[in-house]
């Protein structure tokens, strides 16, 4: 996993919104989802409480997500301050964005 995780970064497309930037590729098998924060937000614990705010607005976002897809999500350091739901309609926007070139071909 951890090849393609380093190559979801290098190949990925990209997706920003205000609070977080989305990585993300087709895949073959069901949708994986990983959750990074960088040292631009000071201090562990912080980090970890903007991890941890990500999935929990993933939990309510990922019915919009596509599924056959490979996902990163990157906490900015917005994503401290915003409100769950700020950051779940962050996480939509870009859900939703993924499925619009698919659904042309």
């Amino acid at each position: 996993m951890g090849a393609e995780f380093q190559a979801l970064f290098q190949q990925g497309k990209r997706l920003e919104r205000a609070s977080i930037i989305v990585l993300w590729r087709a895949s073959e098998g069901p949708r994986r989802v990983g959750f990074a924060v960088g040292r631009q937000i000071r201090g562990a614990v912080r980090r970890n409480r903007a991890r941890r705010r990500l999935r929990e607005a993933y939990r309510v976002a990922r019915d919009v997500a596509p599924t056959n897809v490979d996902v990163v999500v990157i906490g900015r350091a917005a994503a401290l301050g915003a409100g769950l739901a700020t950051l779940v309609d962050d996480m939509r926007g870009a859900f939703r964005a993924m499925a619009i070139p698919r659904s042309g071909s």
